[in-house]
């Protein structure tokens, strides 16, 4: 039973880093622009050959 594993608990003694090197969620402020191009590249595409279709 692992919930009664004593040898898991949680070593509040322990040195942590004063700092964490990464955090856990990183947003960056703004997308990649190779892929922002690539999206609307592929939209417009899409909006031609719909537009092709139905005239």
């Amino acid at each position: 039973m692992r919930h009664f594993d004593h040898s898991r608990n949680f070593d509040a003694t322990r040195e942590r880093p004063a700092r964490m090197s990464m955090p856990l969620l990183c947003m960056p402020a703004m997308p990649p622009l190779g892929l922002m191009a690539s999206i609307k590249n592929r939209l417009r595409s899409w909006r031609k050959r719909n537009h092709r279709r139905t005239h």
